[in-house]
């Protein structure tokens, strides 16, 4: 694992998160509301039009992205990355159901999450820069999640955990007990997922 100067600097974002975020936009505004954003979000990439899934692009432009298309559905950035996680989890487990069927509940696939980053998306994406996540076990069964990366998207990881309790039937509760944005070491959550078919 690397230490904290790996978890410093500019982060690059797969081509898929973007193009998924399109999808979202769309799905939430339609596409004219989408093409609008393009036009009128500061970004980087020189034709965001052709963005694709196995490029890699500048986290501030899906940043840019994302505060854009908050505003345009009047709703605020934290809970705009919710709803996309929410979103995109189904979405992903379709994409890559190799790596989500070798666990049968959603704290198995927690437990290895560090796993699935730093090797499993390695191999798909050797150029990534993974955010890093180290799960244990918390109080009265529960889990205690930490997050850690540059772009400090606990929100979007609020709505990942909700697609995930949805992809294994189950119910999840959730609190984050420290955070990158009050001047914590990283993004911490506790985590208790209800009955369900793969509690």
């Amino acid at each position: 694992m690397k230490g904290d100067e790996g978890w410093q600097g500019c982060e690059i974002v797969k081509g898929i998160i973007f193009n998924l975020l399109e999808e979202f936009i769309i799905d939430q505004a339609g596409e004219d509301a989408y093409e609008a954003i393009l036009a009128d979000c500061p970004l980087t990439t020189p034709d965001p039009g052709l963005i694709v899934a196995p490029g890699t692009y500048p986290d501030e432009d899906f940043l840019s992205l994302a505060g854009c298309a908050a505003h345009l559905i009047g709703v605020g950035k934290g809970e705009l990355l919710r709803r996309f996680g929410r979103f995109a989890l189904p979405r992903l487990t379709r994409r890559y159901a190799k790596l989500f069927d070798q666990f049968a509940s959603p704290g198995d696939l927690l437990r290895h999450t560090g796993m699935i980053h730093q090797v499993e998306v390695r191999k798909l994406y050797r150029d990534a820069e993974t955010p890093l996540f180290r799960c244990r076990e918390g109080e009265d069964g529960g889990l205690l999640l930490e997050y850690r990366s540059s772009r400090g998207l606990c929100h979007l990881v609020e709505g990942l955990l909700d697609g995930l309790a949805g992809h294994y039937g189950c119910g999840v509760e959730y609190r984050q007990l420290e955070c990158c944005h009050r001047g914590g070491r990283c993004c911490t959550f506790a985590v208790r997922f209800g009955a369900g078919a793969g509690a």
